[in-house]
């Protein structure tokens, strides 16, 4: 039994005996709150934040085949390059095209293993075409992984994100240019889509601003072209004509999400990296529930 003095003591101790116990004690109890209530999930939870971004890489080589064309330590500098930008960028969700199984042309590195493992515990390929080559990166685990093909080469690779009682459709795509499979291609992607409650569709649509505008009449939201204006990924001929801007019909590449998940913060930043082929697309992206 303890006295009344004793007691008295006891309650006036402070709960943490210092700033470093509470700091760990917070630490830990924000980890489970994130942890249990990923698992549970619901309609009734606060919005999902994510940041994404979609980048065709041009196979490490301008948009050419072949990967990257350098030898000795220029290969081994630019390796650095592309993967301090992809660890910088910090995305939840990074979506590629034309991407190339080993970065240089003398295929001594694996790209996946040099500038996506670093960063991501689960990347997903599609079928490996000569042009077209389609992949997701992630640090969660997608479910019924599964490719939808368009025309020619061309397809859309995508997984299932399920959080608790929601399922939002992750796509990775590439639709032709091609004038007599671009517009088929792109109409069977919208009715695609049309199919699932959250979708997040990123890649190449290779569409002019037109194009891009069918998205918004199918009833979705989309990054480029949407709210925040154009945003011109076609690098090459922009800075072939000498502009700074955007030039009209060079926003091909876009991310685009079901009207429940709302986009902002866009950019379409030069990276150094494949300037004279594409400029990737990011942006904050919040699922309303």
């Amino acid at each position: 039994m303890l006295t009344s003095f004793q007691k008295k003591t006891f309650l006036r101790q402070p709960l943490f005996k210092n700033k470093n116990m509470f700091r760990h004690f917070f630490k830990l109890a924000l980890l489970l709150f994130v942890v249990f209530s990923g698992r549970a999930q619901t309609a009734d939870n606060l919005p999902l934040k994510l940041r994404v971004g979609t980048y065709n890489v041009g196979h490490f080589n301008q948009g050419r085949l072949g990967g990257f064309q350098g030898t000795g330590k220029m290969v081994q500098a630019e390796l650095n390059n592309w993967k301090s930008w992809i660890g910088q960028q910090s995305l939840d969700i990074l979506v590629l095209n034309e991407w190339n199984h080993f970065f240089d042309k003398d295929s001594i590195y694996r790209a996946k293993e040099e500038l996506l493992d670093p960063y991501y515990t689960h990347v997903y390929f599609g079928d490996a075409h000569r042009w077209i080559y389609n992949g997701i990166a992630a640090n969660f685990p997608l479910q019924n992984v599964r490719q939808k093909n368009w025309d020619g080469d061309y397809y859309a690779l995508l997984g299932d994100l399920v959080i608790g009682d929601k399922t939002i459709t992750v796509i990775s795509t590439h639709i032709p240019w091609q004038k007599e499979w671009h517009q088929r291609s792109q109409e069977a992607l919208i009715k695609e889509l049309e199919q699932y409650e959250y979708f997040i569709c990123m890649g190449d649509m290779n569409a002019f601003d037109d194009g891009q505008q069918k998205f918004v009449k199918a009833g979705f939201n989309m990054a480029n072209g949407g709210a925040m204006g154009w945003f011109g990924t076609a690098a090459a001929t922009n800075s072939a004509a000498g502009r700074k801007g955007d030039l009209p019909n060079t926003s091909i590449d876009n991310i685009v999400t079901s009207d429940n998940i709302k986009i902002m913060r866009v950019s379409a930043p030069l990276t150094g990296l494949n300037d004279l082929d594409h400029l990737p697309v990011l942006a904050d992206i919040v699922v309303t529930w």
